[in-house]
């Protein structure tokens, strides 16, 4: 017989199933991907934003030249202006001036303005006989209206100095017959040239006038934190003014302030131990809450690559990261939260136009303080009541002034 042979038979095992992905399982992880891309581009744009912040309202500004966004299509008494890019200037109403090297000549209105081929086109015209800019020069439009010193508006004045805590400032004193001082502050990275166009009017009233200069203005003392305050620590500044206007014959004061000023004014107003010797104030596009300016810019500001604005969610998120990257107190910049300290009557004029402020912060205050605030609303844009209708603009301040005084 043969012989046996074994055979060992090894098992068969069946091979293990592939588990199918579950579609819930993928959707999570999808979402979770995409929740992650989504927190770090919020995180991103908030940082971005607060930057923006930064460099855009919180920043001293340096020196430099006057930017001139327009260019000289066509001149003689009504002069063609052309922008090759947008330009919030762009069909802003009013008296201006137009100023080129070696050259300044005040217009009297816009006559007419519209979108062209080659860019924005506004024709302004010019006083009678003011020189105009020649052909093809580039020219900024300035809506101060004037440039140089109150000689160049007709009244003799002299540079003094005033001291606060962070340093010695110049301004400027014009004469009067009044013991009732008129102390005027320009806007945020303006200069005195700004008060050119209410100057006439204080005048006329017999008020010595005071046009200062104060912190972080180019050339002058910085604030301690590097940045402007939106009258957190500037306030010190008028109350500076008032001090030295008090030394040298004043009795009572009237204050004057235009845009950025409007928070350092109001600060003043809710907390300087002199407040009792200002007996009014003008106020022109007031910043009475900065965190509301803040949210109102942004609402106007498209998001990058994206075809919208700056959602409010996102506008609060940049806010809380630069209120501590860059030290701010929202809360103390909203003047309209302290109105209860406030007891000085106010005349407030703001335009409709206003790109930079809201309107509402200032019809906000009329309502709080039916009993302190006059609104003077038109559809000037910002800072350009007097632009619009120079002779309203005096009527109603004399108005206030006579019911004050």
């Amino acid at each position: 017989m043969g012989k046996r042979t074994s055979q060992t038979i090894t098992p068969m095992h069946p091979r293990p199933r592939r588990r199918r992905r579950s579609l819930t399982g993928i959707a999570v992880r999808v979402l979770t991907a995409m929740a992650a891309i989504l927190a770090l581009g919020f995180l991103a744009a908030g940082w971005y934003f607060a930057g923006e912040i930064e460099a855009g309202a919180l920043r001293p500004p340096e020196a430099g030249p006057p930017v001139r966004e327009w260019s000289v299509a066509g001149s003689g008494q009504n002069v063609s202006l052309l922008a090759s890019e947008t330009t919030d200037q762009a069909g802003e109403r009013g008296r201006s001036g137009l100023w080129w090297d070696g050259g300044y000549a005040q217009s009297t209105d816009l006559v007419r303005s519209e979108d062209t081929a080659d860019g924005w086109l506004d024709v302004r015209s010019l006083e009678p006989d003011a020189p105009g800019p020649p052909e093809g020069v580039d020219v900024k439009v300035d809506f101060y209206h004037w440039r140089g010193t109150p000689e160049d508006v007709g009244f003799d004045y002299e540079t003094v100095r005033y001291s606060s805590d962070v340093g010695t400032f110049p301004a400027w004193f014009i004469d009067g017959t009044s013991d009732t001082w008129a102390i005027v502050v320009h806007g945020k990275g303006g200069t005195p040239e700004e008060a050119l166009r209410i100057i006439p009017i204080l005048a006329e009233r017999g008020y010595p006038i005071l046009v200062i200069n104060y912190r972080n203005d180019v050339g002058q003392p910085r604030d301690p934190s590097g940045h402007h305050t939106y009258g957190v620590t500037d306030w010190r500044d008028v109350a500076a003014a008032v001090r030295y206007a008090n030394e040298n014959g004043a009795t009572r004061h009237i204050l004057v302030g235009y845009s950025y000023a409007g928070s350092m004014i109001a600060s003043y107003l809710t907390q300087s131990p002199l407040r009792n010797f200002t007996t009014a104030a003008i106020l022109d596009a007031p910043v009475l809450s900065f965190s509301d300016t803040v949210d109102f810019r942004a609402s106007n500001t498209n998001l990058p690559l994206l075809p919208f604005d700056v959602p409010q969610v996102l506008t609060n998120f940049s806010k809380w990261i630069a209120s501590w990257r860059f030290d701010i107190d929202w809360e103390a910049s909203d003047y309209l939260e302290h109105t209860n300290r406030i007891h000085t009557p106010l005349l407030i004029f703001h335009g409709s136009e206003d790109a930079s402020v809201p309107l509402s912060t200032s019809r906000d205050m009329a309502d709080l303080r039916p009993d302190l605030v006059t609104l003077v609303e038109n559809d000037a844009g910002h800072t350009r009541s007097w632009n619009i209708d120079p002779d309203g603009y005096a009527a109603a301040i004399d108005r206030f002034l006579d019911s004050v005084e």
